[in-house]
């Protein structure tokens, strides 16, 4: 994967937020994973954009009640925030 990844990705957010705000949760899912691998791999795993993705992410497993789920990400979120601080 190239640079071109990145606005891919950003498409990818997009249309996951526009999923999950229509409630097609398992669809909006699949694309913030797809984006967050994208991000992963062209970024590297501790970008301010691969926190982004993983707060997206979260939003997503609160939304679905899936808290314990979201915990490790948004943990890493901050982790990585915080590096780049």
């Amino acid at each position: 994967m190239g640079p071109e990844s990145v606005p891919l990705a950003k498409n990818l957010h997009k249309l996951a937020d526009l999923e999950r705000v229509q409630g097609r949760y398992a669809k909006a899912e699949f694309a913030y994973d797809r984006a967050l691998a994208m991000l992963e791999k062209t970024l590297g795993p501790v970008h301010l954009r691969v926190a982004q993705s993983l707060e997206n992410i979260v939003v997503l497993y609160r939304a679905t009640r899936r808290a314990a789920a979201a915990k490790p990400l948004e943990k890493r979120a901050i982790q990585i925030r915080a590096s780049q601080s």
